[in-house]
């Protein structure tokens, strides 16, 4: 049997060149290829992070409206209150309104339930670095602290809650007030409240007039931080339109 031996020509170095670029190009283009669906994944969480943090903050400024006109009201219960208090003379109407006022003071809601979704899904997922807009990560981050700050202030509102109720407690006869039912559904039962003047002589629990003038201070007290609670909510919230404006700069583009 004849054996035939096949020759190899030895390649130029075009040849070689030639393999060498298609294969550059095939791993640069598959490298392309991932780092461009990385990209656009990226791109999409950042567009998912935009709309969840524009939607949170349109639920913040909802709730800071409603603790605003909450805040209108306790401030405009508290000043009828703390004139009553210091009437000389008080009709059987002055005293059914210092009960409720009083009641309805204390319950009022003036705490803002912020939503931190989105930021906590930012923080935990490193998720600021996907922000390309440093304007935003900024705005946020400054509106992160000032809720922060606001936290503070409220620490200082619940001491001051604190030393009303205890002056309520010193003065009211606080089981004339029914269980509510719904809130602020605050309701005086005077019939009670006509028995237990009998039984101790007096609609409340002291006749010293100096425990009223007491209260009425703490209610003054109260409505300070109130006023200055509020100031600081609607700075929050020019700061949340600030930054819901600039998502949806973004977001359009």
């Amino acid at each position: 049997m004849e054996v035939h031996h096949h020759s190899h020509h030895p390649k130029s170095w075009k040849e070689y060149v030639q393999e060498f670029l298609m294969l550059f190009f095939a791993v640069f283009l598959g490298f392309m290829s991932e780092y461009y669906l990385e990209y656009r994944a990226e791109r999409h969480k950042e567009h998912d992070y935009l709309v969840g943090m524009k939607e949170d903050l349109k639920v913040d400024l909802t709730e800071i409206s409603t603790r605003v006109s909450a805040i209108e009201g306790l401030k405009e219960k508290s000043l009828k209150l703390e004139k009553t208090l210091y009437k000389t003379f008080w009709t059987e109407s002055d005293i059914d309104s210092i009960y409720l006022w009083s009641l309805k003071l204390t319950a009022t809601i003036i705490k803002p339930n912020f939503t931190s979704n989105t930021v906590d899904q930012l923080k935990n997922a490193g998720g600021y670095r996907l922000i390309k807009n440093q304007e935003i990560v900024r705005k946020i981050s400054e509106y992160e602290k000032w809720k922060e700050t606001i936290r503070v202030q409220e620490e200082s509102n619940m001491r001051n809650w604190g030393e009303i109720h205890e002056a309520q407690n010193r003065i009211l006869h606080v089981t004339t007030l029914g269980t509510p039912k719904a809130i602020n559904d605050i309701q005086l039962d005077r019939t009670e409240l006509n028995r237990l003047k009998v039984l101790t002589g007096s609609e409340f629990i002291t006749t010293d007039k100096k425990e009223f003038y007491q209260y009425a201070n703490a209610i003054w007290v109260q409505r300070g931080y109130a006023s200055y609670y509020q100031i600081m909510i609607n700075i929050a919230q020019e700061k949340a339109k600030e930054i819901i404006q600039l998502l949806e700069e973004e977001l359009a583009k």
